[in-house]
């Protein structure tokens, strides 16, 4: 168990910037006209952020092996949304990374239909691309 010191320490290492993720997706004009590729594109941030709190509690990111080799298919993506929010939770605290969380919900909840009819290497591609990403968006 994490302990609230812990937790202190570990949201400051991971510090992230949410204006600056708004900026990229806004400047990019993929990921503007498809709300379904920003909400996995950031889900993809989130758990690059995932596996930095691990990293820095843990010394490794065991969630890594959740991501199936990362082949990602519509039917992963709810669950990884969930199992994410879940470690944040756990290695931090409930408000971490709130406005972030707010925006992937919200992305992939009103475009659930978009997300099923997406390919699963267009849904890996925006996933990695956002995990990949992730560290430009720290604070």
């Amino acid at each position: 168990m994490v302990t609230e010191e812990e937790k202190e320490e570990i949201s400051k290492k991971v510090s992230f910037d949410f204006e600056k993720l708004k900026s990229f997706i806004s400047e990019n004009e993929d990921l503007v006209k498809q709300d379904a590729s920003s909400g996995i594109f950031s889900l993809g941030v989130l758990v690059h952020l995932v596996f930095s709190m691990q990293q820095a509690n843990l010394g490794s990111t065991p969630f890594e092996k959740k991501l199936k080799g990362l082949h990602i298919t519509s039917r992963d993506v709810e669950r990884i949304y969930t199992e994410a929010v879940e470690k944040v939770n756990q290695y931090s605290y409930q408000n971490t990374y709130k406005d972030l969380r707010e925006f992937i919900a919200g992305k992939l909840k009103t475009n659930k239909r978009e997300i099923e009819k997406m390919s699963n290497q267009e849904i890996s591609f925006n996933f990695v691309c956002g995990l990949e990403l992730g560290r430009k968006f720290k604070s």
